[in-house]
């Protein structure tokens, strides 16, 4: 099976602290509340979670995308980035991710 290297793709969609890609993950290079820097993935699963759990929290300035918290904005615009990426690439796959958390996907 022939693998394809995505990331030049997602760099240019996403932004520059895309380290790899591929139609299922996302590795991100972010820095955490401490400011130190880490490496993230990302998958379709991740994002569904977000939009089904954190998304909506009002309550909180934080939210958590596959364990990386932050500033409420940013994760939301990272999950944000991360949703438009699977949608351009993956969209059965984050259809499928986002039905198994009682979401409906209107994409």
């Amino acid at each position: 099976m022939l693998k394809t290297d995505s990331t030049d793709d997602a760099k240019r969609a996403v932004g520059h602290f895309v380290q790899r890609a591929g139609k299922t993950f996302l590795v991100l290079r972010c820095g955490d509340v401490f400011g130190e820097e880490r490496s993230v993935r990302v998958t379709p699963d991740d994002v569904a979670e977000f939009f089904a759990t954190q998304a909506r929290k009002l309550t909180s300035g934080c939210r958590t995308l596959a364990g990386l918290t932050g500033d409420w904005r940013s994760i939301s615009e990272l999950a944000q980035a991360c949703l438009g990426w699977f949608k351009s690439v993956n969209v059965v796959g984050m259809r499928r991710a986002a039905r198994r958390r009682h979401l409906i996907p209107r994409f």
